[in-house]
């Protein structure tokens, strides 16, 4: 048996309800580690529902390594394969945000930012260094891309209050999730620039 072959069929594990096959599929691909990367990402594609979620934690233990090939695949994913891709990146954690922040300057590919600013929004506080880019991509054009980035602002809280200025802007924004989210940053983040806004809002 040759190592894809190999690498295949402990992939086709996943599809099994027996925990202890499944932990050791697990095990095994995490050792075999870079190796395993082309088909695991494959995987991700072809795959739906826990064994997607398997995949995941297999690329998240491997982590760094996983992260170019994802990066590449998500430019050009449809929306399932996409938004799996987006989450694997999410667990990888610190190490995908530079590729994340990266991506979501690609000005080009609106699916591919919207994946990138989901991604920096699953993360939370993880993604703090990525404030400056999600600063950045509340101007984007694509409304989704804003609503994440909001959103993902919100959950930095007082470490995003460089965002303030920007996200008043957003209280006026043309996409009504936009403006919830921008409202939710403000009272979350709460220094005196962004209750201030919050009152004027209310007197609106």
């Amino acid at each position: 048996m040759n190592d894809e072959q190999h690498i295949a069929e402990l992939i086709e594990d996943f599809e099994e309800f027996d925990d202890d096959v499944l932990d050791a599929a697990k095990a095994e691909l995490i050792a075999i580690g870079e190796p395993a990367i082309p088909q695991l990402v494959e995987a991700l594609a072809h795959n739906l529902g826990d064994v997607v979620n398997q995949v995941t934690e297999v690329l998240a233990a491997i982590g760094e390594p996983a992260i170019p090939q994802l990066i590449d695949e998500m430019e050009t994913a449809d929306i399932h394969y996409g938004l799996a891709i987006s989450s694997t990146l999410t667990c990888i954690g610190e190490p995908a945000i530079p590729a994340l922040v990266e991506a979501l300057s690609n000005k080009l590919n609106e699916e591919f930012r919207e994946y990138a600013a989901r991604a920096l929004c699953e993360m939370g506080v993880t993604a703090i260094s990525a404030i400056p880019a999600l600063i950045q991509a509340l101007t984007d054009p694509a409304d989704e891309v804003r609503a994440y980035a909001v959103y993902a602002l919100a959950k930095m809280e007082g470490a995003a209050a460089d965002a303030v200025p920007a996200l008043i802007k957003a209280l006026d924004d043309g996409y009504e999730d936009v403006r919830h989210h921008a409202a939710f940053a403000l009272n979350k983040i709460g220094t005196p620039e962004a209750k201030q806004a919050l009152i004027e809002l209310t007197k609106v």
